[in-house]
């Protein structure tokens, strides 16, 4: 009988002992995901749509003579997101202003990437930033439709021009990347703004980064500053 309350005692102090270690890991998992929710988003990118200082001071330069507020509005909607905005393969935001997905992790569901399939911080491809930027600078959804979304789609309802102004367009030759044009410094370099996958994101970079060709978007030939609420 005391053989057998010793092994019963035993076996309880045992299982007592699993409990307190169940009981404990449950606590430490959930200090963890509490610390998660409330660290993670800090190191996340939230949101300010103020132009970089170092880009400012290059705006300074080529938008200095540009009378066009929507091209300016345009311009500077795109430079907002300058190094806070992943390149994200088939990335696009009908999003007002700041995303709050951006960011955030999702899988890659576009074909023809070698990141289809995995999981990316959220963000735009090269023709999504011209896309949201254009709306987002304009205030108008229809946007969307006029400058197009693709590279291809928003080549073919470009005009062509050989003298680029702030807010047009720049593709590669092949028409495998889209930017949008800055304008020229004052030494006469051409600079433009484009979301660019072997850099990451959202970048400024000069146009012969591979921009060829130029063209000017369909919102700047067609309809008249009046269709559009620009801030001023």
């Amino acid at each position: 009988m005391t053989i057998a309350s010793a092994a019963y005692d035993g076996r309880g102090g045992m299982d007592m002992e699993k409990a307190k270690r169940r009981t404990a890991a449950r606590i430490r998992a959930a200090v963890l995901l509490l610390l998660t929710g409330c660290l993670l988003p800090f190191a996340l990118p939230h949101g300010g749509l103020a132009v970089p200082v170092h880009v400012e001071a290059l705006l300074a330069e080529t938008l200095a003579t540009e009378q066009d507020p929507a091209r300016s509005a345009f311009v500077r909607t795109a430079c907002a997101l300058t190094g806070q905005v992943n390149y994200f393969w088939g990335g696009k935001s009908h999003a007002p202003g700041w995303d709050p997905a951006w960011g955030w992790p999702r899988r890659v569901t576009s074909p023809g990437s070698d990141t289809t399939g995995r999981m990316r911080a959220y963000g735009l491809d090269c023709s999504g930033l011209v896309s949201w930027a254009a709306a987002a600078a304009l205030k108008d959804p229809a946007v969307y439709e006029a400058v197009g979304e693709g590279v291809r789609a928003q080549y073919l309802l470009c005009v062509p021009t050989d003298t680029p102004l702030p807010g047009d367009l720049a593709f590669f030759p092949d028409l495998s990347h889209v930017g949008i044009v800055l304008g020229q410094d004052q030494e006469g370099v051409l600079w433009v703004v484009h979301c660019s996958f072997s850099l990451g994101g959202v970048v400024v970079t000069p146009a012969n980064f591979g921009f060829t060709q130029f063209g000017t978007p369909p919102i700047f030939l067609e309809r008249s500053l009046r269709d559009f609420s620009i801030d001023k």
